[in-house]
């Protein structure tokens, strides 16, 4: 029996911890989701206000210089094609390129009164007047574009000047020699190069006592844009038009063998030099300007190295000095006039000094001018010592009663244009024919030798070249002008 109870009690004790084990087995909890990491928040900082760029734009006052593409009737209303001379840049960017199209119209007529004198003393008696002309609108892909800008006055053709290669002093016989050889390089080229018909037209027209007033081609005009032009309504209208002039074909020549060349010794390096293309914005003039005036010029083009890294930015300033200045006098003694710069400004500030020659400019042809080597510029003779001589010698050769008196007067009555040959042979006089002969001697030794000489003068918006490498010693003094002295005298490298 106790058996039993033993048993029976062992089971119920066995079931009594079952039940236990049952009711406290425990089940692994899933970890508790981690909090997020706690990031700092960066404190709020205002931005710097951002000024609004001014859309780039052809400044105000920038020059343009035109060119006529062909001839034109001098009239009012006369509707002018012209193309442009020289580049212009906005911010280093090419923005209208050489040659670009421009439009205007022939506004009104100035009478030239010195020069009328001196032709109605040659037989002309023709109203002599200067064009006045405003360009209107640069002409694009997509049509014109309007510009503006106060009427021109000059319709005279512009020519290059550029320093000769020598400046030596020649005897009297070695510079007629000279003259006589650039009269026949003249005359080649004007028997050789394009528009041969219109040059003959214009030497018969001289020879007339009245004839139509016409505009040539490569007349020109420089004139200051009174108003700024956004590049963004130019580049919305297309691209500029170039003109392009009407070429003839060129006969097919026989190829040459290229001749091989000798080395030639490698030169030293001078150091760093530029070519910078600049605008005056001081005028000068022989009359007026005395050695000392300080001048300021503009770059109005980039200037780059070899490597194409910009060295000389577009809005750059040259500062310098006239060296020497002489008026124009009598007995055509012309102008002569020196000038060159030492100061290199560049937009951000910083100065540089330089040693800088003017190596060509842009002139109006109706001046007569060279350079020389050093950059000296002053005006031409108004003429050969031989263009009188040889006159003489016709006039006296009509007095001679040997020969055809026909022959004889024709060529010595070379005065007073066609009108006065036309007497002389008409009248069938030698005394008449000859008189008119000498009066054409007198006639040019009063314009060559009686005349007062040309001056010199480069207005304002005058395109110039200029050579310039950096120094070391700044050169200017103070009492020559109002230029600051130099505040750098590191060079800048090529």
């Amino acid at each position: 029996m106790s058996h039993g109870w033993k048993a029976g009690g062992t089971a119920l004790i066995l079931a009594g911890m079952a039940a236990v084990a049952c009711a406290q087995t425990l089940h692994k909890r899933p970890n508790p989701p981690a909090a997020p990491p706690v990031v700092a928040t960066p404190p709020v900082v205002a931005a710097p206000p951002v000024k609004p760029l001014p859309p780039a734009a052809i400044a105000k006052g920038t020059y343009l210089s035109v060119s006529a593409t062909r001839v034109y009737p001098m009239k009012k209303g006369t509707v002018i094609d012209g193309q442009l001379l020289a580049p212009i840049y906005v911010n280093n960017a090419l923005v209208l390129p050489k040659g670009t199209l421009l439009r205007g119209h022939l506004e009104a007529l100035t009478p030239d009164k010195s020069a009328r004198i001196w032709a109605k003393l040659n037989g002309d008696f023709t109203p002599i007047h200067h064009p006045m002309v405003r360009f209107d609108s640069i002409e694009t892909s997509g049509g014109a574009v309007a510009i503006h800008a106060d009427a021109a006055q000059a319709g005279l053709p512009m020519v290059s000047l550029a320093a000769s290669a020598t400046n030596k002093r020649h005897s009297l016989f070695a510079r007629a020699w000279s003259a006589l050889r650039q009269r026949a390089a003249a005359t080649k080229d004007f028997l050789t190069s394009p528009g041969l018909g219109n040059r003959l037209k214009v030497a018969f027209y001289q020879q007339l006592p009245y004839h139509p007033e016409q505009i040539n081609a490569g007349a020109t005009w420089s004139f200051p844009l009174t108003d700024s032009l956004a590049v963004h309504q130019l580049q919305a209208s297309g691209q500029p038009t170039v003109f392009t002039p009407p070429q003839k074909p060129h006969k097919k020549r026989a190829k040459r063998k290229p001749q091989p060349q000798k080395p030639t010794p490698a030169a030293a390096d001078p150091g760093p030099h530029w070519l910078i293309h600049a605008e005056l914005e001081t005028p000068i003039s022989s009359r007026s300007s005395k050695a000392g005036d300080a001048i300021k010029a503009r770059v109005v083009e980039p200037t780059y190295d070899a490597q194409h890294q910009l060295k000389i930015p577009q809005g750059a300033e040259l500062l310098g000095r006239v060296t020497t200045s002489k008026a124009a006098r009598s007995f055509g003694r012309s102008g002569h006039l020196r000038f060159s710069f030492q100061q290199l400004k560049m937009p951000a500030g910083a100065t540089q000094t330089v040693q800088g020659s003017v190596t060509s400019a842009m002139a109006n042809g109706g001046k007569q001018m060279n350079m020389d080597a050093e950059g000296n510029v002053s005006g031409k003779s108004n003429g050969s010592v031989l263009a009188p001589i040889a006159m003489g010698l016709l006039a006296g050769h009509a007095l001679d009663t040997d020969g055809n008196m026909t022959a004889q007067t024709g060529a010595a009555s070379n005065g007073f244009g066609a009108a006065g040959r036309i007497a002389g042979l008409a009248a069938g006089s030698r005394s008449l024919a000859a008189g008119i002969g000498f009066y054409a001697v007198g006639l040019s030794i009063s314009s060559t030798w009686l005349r007062h000489g040309h001056e010199i003068a480069f207005p304002q918006g005058t395109r110039i070249d200029i050579d310039t490498a950096p120094l070391n010693a700044p050169i200017l003094k103070p009492q020559l002008g109002a230029i600051p002295p130099s505040t750098s005298s590191k060079p800048v490298s090529r």
